[in-house]
């Protein structure tokens, strides 16, 4: 007997920015589905995503599943906010960055341990209302003891979470948006390096661990962070051209940068004989054999091809300066002082932005706080007379 329908399969291009879909004929009767898969930006994440959703539809076929009396999501008008928190994250897993997801869950964790204190712990998401969000983060905060801050970093990951069901049609509307944020005292993250302590950062990393101090002044210059640094290649780097060419792979806004390389940096680059190497290696990568032996600084960021770690840089930075120097500066900071340094030197924020990949001048400004004190030197130097 002929089948009433035909297998479910997956319609994908190379070209991420066209429509994926999977599609099946049903009484000759063509349907076609999505359900979120187009929102991934990443070709095997979507892939995943799209083979499991052609599997889901298939079982359902062979069950007896009539899709002209849609029921795919029809187990979602049950689903509590406790569900669709972890639905979501499920979803989010193919999107989103280790450490990001990482933050994700704690959130979902604290907010849970909330719902039984707040009678909520039965809440259908689709009865969810931004009065049920708000008294639910309020009791999370008394029992995390979270500062102000805290609370607004773990709303925006909520808000976050909870857009993603929107893109699966389970909720039509984010019941977190419009909860105000708490007020926060403007504070000085990643406070940079003095003078003096830069020049002891300098001579201890020269003097104990040579090969770290070209990954360090990188940052400082480019502002590329420190994780996507150590997934540069060699085949990424224009000396002719005096750039790097970051792909979408490794950038937190998963779009390619170019970032230019100024003179200073350039003779970093060019001392290190790149050319010799093979392209595919990281510039700073490890030519260790074994990996579970220590750092070792003639075989350790330097070009290799093996990638080294997030967590080896903050361990060695650590070491050598925290601890051993006696110095309580974050290696991120070292973009904050190049920020700060550039804008002394009479660079313009616009030019900094696009080196540091900012979508808006407000995101610079964070990250420059000196333009506050150039600002006010103007007003001072060059305010006219009467």
């Amino acid at each position: 007997m002929k089948s009433i329908y035909s297998t479910p399969k997956v319609v994908k291009y190379d070209d991420l920015s066209k429509p994926w879909f999977v599609y099946f004929r049903y009484n000759q009767k063509l349907f076609r589905y999505k359900f979120g898969i187009n929102y991934i930006n990443s070709y095997k994440k979507r892939l995943i995503e799209a083979n499991s959703l052609r599997d889901v539809l298939h079982e359902k076929l062979r069950t007896g599943w009539n899709p002209n009396i849609p029921d795919v999501v029809s187990t979602f008008s049950n689903m509590t906010f406790s569900e669709a928190l972890d639905f979501s994250i499920e979803k989010k897993t193919l999107t989103l960055g280790s450490k990001t997801l990482c933050g994700y869950k704690s959130t979902v964790k604290f907010i849970k341990n909330a719902l039984a204190p707040t009678n909520t712990k039965n809440l259908l998401i689709s009865e969810t209302k931004r009065v049920h969000v708000k008294l639910i983060l309020e009791r999370t905060q008394q029992q995390r003891k979270w500062s102000n801050k805290s609370y607004n970093k773990n709303l925006g990951y909520l808000k976050a979470i909870l857009s993603e069901l929107i893109q699966w049609d389970i909720i039509e509307n984010n019941p977190a948006l419009g909860i105000r944020a708490l007020k926060v005292s403007e504070v000085t993250g990643f406070k940079p390096a003095s003078d003096d302590q830069v020049k002891v950062i300098k001579e201890k990393i020269l003097n104990d661990f040579p090969s770290f101090y070209a990954y360090i002044i990188t940052i400082f210059h480019t502002g590329i962070r420190p994780e996507e640094l150590l997934s540069v290649q060699i085949k990424m780097i224009d000396l002719k051209k005096s750039q790097i060419t970051l792909p979408p792979g490794i950038t937190k806004t998963d779009k390619e940068r170019i970032v230019p390389i100024n003179q200073h940096l350039k003779s970093f680059f060019e001392d290190m004989n790149l050319h010799i190497y093979n392209k595919d290696f990281f510039i700073f990568g490890s030519r260790r054999e074994h990996s579970n032996r220590g750092l070792k600084k003639n075989l350790d960021f330097v070009p290799g091809a093996k990638q080294l770690s997030r967590d080896t840089a903050s361990k060695l930075w650590r070491k050598l300066i925290k601890t051993e120097s006696n110095i309580d500066v974050d290696m991120y900071s070292l973009k904050h002082l190049g920020a700060n340094k550039k804008i002394l030197a009479g660079i313009e924020l616009d030019a900094l932005r696009e080196l540091y990949g900012h979508t808006s001048k407000m995101m610079t400004l964070r990250y420059a706080k000196v333009v506050k004190e150039v600002n006010r030197q103007q007003i001072i130097e060059k305010s006219p007379d009467f």
